[in-house]
């Protein structure tokens, strides 16, 4: 393999899209899309990464609180 194209390869495999929020990420938000947040009372989104967002009707944690 070429230089350029294990680069490539590299580039993509840094930026995999997030399980949680489907967006892709880099190193820098490694936190937001990967450690657990203790919200509080809504067991939906209990122990979610900051990058998810909650679509329970109830939920009361502000982190997580869809806003939409």
């Amino acid at each position: 393999m070429s230089q350029s194209s294990t680069a490539h390869h590299d580039e993509q495999i840094d930026r995999l899209p997030c399980f949680n929020c489907g967006d892709s990420y880099e190193s820098g938000d490694l936190a937001r899309h990967t450690e657990p947040v203790h919200c509080g009372p809504c067991i939906a989104c209990v122990d979610r990464p900051a990058c998810f967002t909650c679509r329970l009707m109830y939920c009361a944690c502000d982190v997580h609180k869809f806003r939409g």
